[in-house]
């Protein structure tokens, strides 16, 4: 299993981001330094599991969608405004739009892929097919 990765910021293009924005807003940690949510992926004998930190959103704001062997998370989600009589005098964190995309490869149960999001974390486990099994063969060095 591999992944790609694509970022669309607010403006919808692919930048820099510096600490400090235009309009004294700072930047998320996690933006500043990614520029999207960061992803761990864990290899287990029966399964692959994902976990994408994305602190800051509901679970109804994530589209989750799998098209022949590509696994798309993404967010499209406006960014939250001032009400009227209130400004913000600092705003370090603003969930903004994302995508991630994983290429998966045939070996993957795609019946059985299931997303939970819980304290931050969405966590998409990826059953493999029944008799799966890794293939690891030691390649000598010349």
């Amino acid at each position: 299993m591999c992944y790609r990765t694509a970022y669309h910021s607010h403006c919808g293009k692919h930048h820099q981001h510096s600490r400090h924005e235009a309009g004294g807003h700072w930047k998320s940690r996690f933006a500043a330094q990614w520029g999207y949510p960061p992803v761990n992926v864990e290899e287990e004998d029966d399964r692959y599991v994902i976990s994408l930190y994305a602190a800051g959103y509901a679970k109804t704001d994530f589209q989750v969608h799998l098209v022949d062997n590509l696994l798309t998370i993404s967010v499209d989600k406006p960014e939250n405004e001032s009400g009227p009589g209130f400004e913000w005098r600092r705003s370090e964190f603003k969930p903004g739009n994302f995508k991630r995309v994983f290429q998966l490869n045939d070996k993957i149960d795609r019946e059985g892929i299931h997303a939970k999001y819980e304290e931050g974390v969405l966590v998409l486990t990826l059953p493999k097919m029944e008799g799966f099994e890794r293939v690891r063969r030691d390649i000598g060095v010349v």
